[in-house]
């Protein structure tokens, strides 16, 4: 370990964090739950002329095409907003210092612009481009595993990845980033940052500990119109709360989903169904309790210091993961494969988790951050070195194999069909 590895200015890091939005939280319609998007005209379009990305033989470029040789001067990287550390320059200019370090080593100079706010909204925009066979305008994209994923892999809309160029990744990658069930052997994707949707608690607020999912329908413990749930998650994670595995699941296991969904609705302990934007709620105290991100709470506990603890459902939790994707007619594919690997470097990738506070897809990151807390605390910074000690303690942020066990991921066979029986099911409950 590298002792002299410069460490982020802590009162820069505390005015950043005090502006910070959740990256969650200006998301919407991600995909893993209830809003509606039909598949049916994208995995039509499989096949048809300029699209799935074949030449004019009609046989795709291999990887090893696509990735080798000389990259472009520019990369063109779109993500989603605070989901990238910054800090500002002597001008007050806010730049990216990992994006430096990489032009630094590269030559590549990054166009990186925060400009997905939602999965379908952002497909909505670059989807009649891949159609058409015309550049995407970007050369890595983040999208979260569920319908938009599914359907840019269905018409062959990113590249496949050469594993060849991916040594960081290989050497450091966490077991649950690699081989995840809807990308088999990263065939095209490597994981980007990833959560955990569990339960926020304001713990001043609830009536003895908040454990289990019934919980949430118990208004002794949680009060009525107190309760905050998540559009888009709350199918899956009702279900692995029921003991049921989303991802084998069907529409019999969704209508229990439903059944319980319901049960809640009618003990009077929710106050709204959210389209992602729970926090602000739960931060001023109008909820006593909400299904929430991980890393959404250990920020507004640990680093904004309110009291509120996260909470893993005795019945277990729902995982995501946004990944990073090629899509085709990239400008500079090689540019992009080197970057995705770059930040699986563990020094790059700690810098990125102690800005963004979610799950680090890079475990060495852990032992980084304890180091750094400890530089702090030689440096006499000691707030800032109790709050990186507790990040890095953060069972949601390094979760064992045993933690692991016991969440899941969302539905993920989605099809025209199953979206229509889904929304079915479900949207009645949140838009009756």
């Amino acid at each position: 370990m590298d002792d002299d590895r410069p460490m982020m200015d802590p009162s820069a890091v505390q005015r950043a964090l005090q502006l910070r939005l959740s990256r969650r939280s200006l998301l919407r319609n991600t995909g893993i739950g209830v809003a509606g998007f039909s598949l049916a005209p994208l995995l039509a379009a499989c096949g048809e002329d300029g699209g799935g990305g074949g030449g004019a033989s009609g046989e795709a470029p291999s990887p090893e095409d696509i990735f080798t040789g000389e990259p472009g001067s520019t990369l063109n990287f779109a993500n989603w907003p605070f989901y990238l550390d910054q800090d500002k320059d002597k001008d007050g200019d806010v730049y990216h210092p990992t994006l430096r370090i990489f032009t630094q080593r590269t030559g590549i100079d990054v166009n990186y612009q925060d400009v997905i706010n939602d999965n379908a909204e952002f497909f909505g925009k670059i989807q009649p481009l891949l159609a058409g066979g015309d550049d995407p305008g970007w050369d890595i994209i983040v999208i979260t595993n569920g319908r938009q994923f599914a359907a840019l892999v269905a018409n062959d809309w990113v590249y496949e990845l050469d594993p060849s160029k991916r040594p960081n990744f290989d050497a450091n990658a966490a077991s649950w980033a690699k081989d995840p069930f809807y990308d088999r052997d990263n065939k095209h994707s490597m994981a980007w940052q990833s959560g955990i949707t569990g339960i926020g608690v304001n713990t001043k607020l609830v009536n003895g500990p908040i454990t289990k999912m019934d919980d949430l329908a118990n208004p002794d413990k949680v009060g009525t119109s107190s309760v905050g749930m998540i559009e888009g998650d709350m199918p899956d994670w009702v279900m692995i709360n029921l003991g049921i595995d989303p991802v084998t699941s069907g529409p019999d296991e969704w209508k229990e989903a439903a059944a319980w969904l319901r049960m809640q609705q009618e003990s009077g302990t929710v106050r709204a169904y959210y389209g992602n934007d729970y926090l602000p709620d739960l931060q001023e105290g109008n909820l006593n309790a909400a299904m929430a991100w991980s890393g959404d709470v250990l920020y507004s506990q640990v680093w904004l210091e309110y009291d509120m603890e996260f909470v893993f459902a005795e019945g277990g939790a729902l995982l995501w993961i946004d990944n990073m994707l090629v899509p085709v007619g990239a400008q500079n594919p090689v540019g992009a494969s080197q970057i995705m690997d770059f930040y699986y470097d563990p020094e790059i990738a700690t810098k990125v988790t102690e800005w963004v506070l979610y799950m680090s897809p890079v475990p060495k990151t852990q032992e980084l951050i304890a180091a750094d807390a400890q530089k702090a605390e030689d440096q006499g910074y000691k707030g800032y070195a109790n709050r990186l000690a507790k990040t890095a303690e953060s069972p949601f942020l390094y979760p064992g194999e045993e933690f692991l066990s016991q969440t899941s991921f969302g539905f993920g066979d989605w099809t025209d069909e199953t979206a229509e029986e889904w929304n079915s099911i479900f949207l009645p409950i949140s838009q009756g």
